[in-house]
């Protein structure tokens, strides 16, 4: 009895359903009191705005973290020390509405926010789609197997172990910089794709 390891794998490639902006707050100025009150603004401001994608259906979910304040030195090439407050935060929210998504990102962006994206499916579709492609990667598996056997002049007679390592959804062709006030949102939906991987060992006869 010969015993034949093979990987097996399949995937497949699905337009995202959810994108997740993360508008970042930085505000900086030499009085710590002034970079507080405007960057507690246009944190204020975002989150506001998240608030009210999220009550009209366009997003299933906003979160604004706390604002927190920090301390920024340099020295100029001739020698100058300079100092000035930094406050900083971020929001974020997980549009469903991805008609949205080049809107919002501009709006947020005109705000004077630094606005990233990112993409993902519903964790409905990924489960689905990934129970439905494991009898390919088993398949495949199988496949190679039977190539190895016959290549030995033998067969297949069982499998011995089978081991998943699924790799979760990754992006494909993800555009994801950051926007700055002035720029225009080039949005396109990315596909998504759903790989499942396993590690068998097959028992020859």
């Amino acid at each position: 009895m010969t015993v034949i390891t093979t990987v097996g794998s399949a995937e497949r490639h699905i337009a995202a359903e959810r994108a997740t902006l993360i508008a970042r707050v930085s505000v900086s100025h030499h009085d710590r009191g002034t970079a507080m009150a405007e960057g507690t603004a246009l944190h204020n401001r975002l989150a506001a705005r998240a608030g009210e994608l999220h009550a009209s259906g366009d997003a299933t979910w906003h979160h604004a973290s706390t604002l927190s304040t920090g301390i920024r030195q340099w020295i100029d090439n001739d020698g100058s020390p300079h100092r000035e407050h930094v406050a900083s935060s971020s929001v974020q929210v997980k549009l469903s509405n991805l008609d949205r998504v080049a809107g919002t990102v501009e709006e947020l962006s005109a705000m004077g926010a630094s606005v990233h994206t990112s993409w993902a499916l519903t964790e409905v579709t990924r489960m689905r789609v990934t129970r439905e492609i494991r009898a390919a990667a088993v398949s495949d598996a199988r496949v190679e197997a039977d190539d190895f056997a016959a290549a030995l002049g033998t067969t297949v007679a069982r499998v011995a172990t089978l081991r998943s390592g699924e790799a979760g959804p990754a992006p494909m062709g993800l555009r994801s910089a950051a926007m700055s006030a002035g720029e225009s949102a080039e949005v396109s939906v990315p596909d998504i794709t759903v790989r499942v991987e396993v590690t068998a060992e097959f028992e020859t006869s």
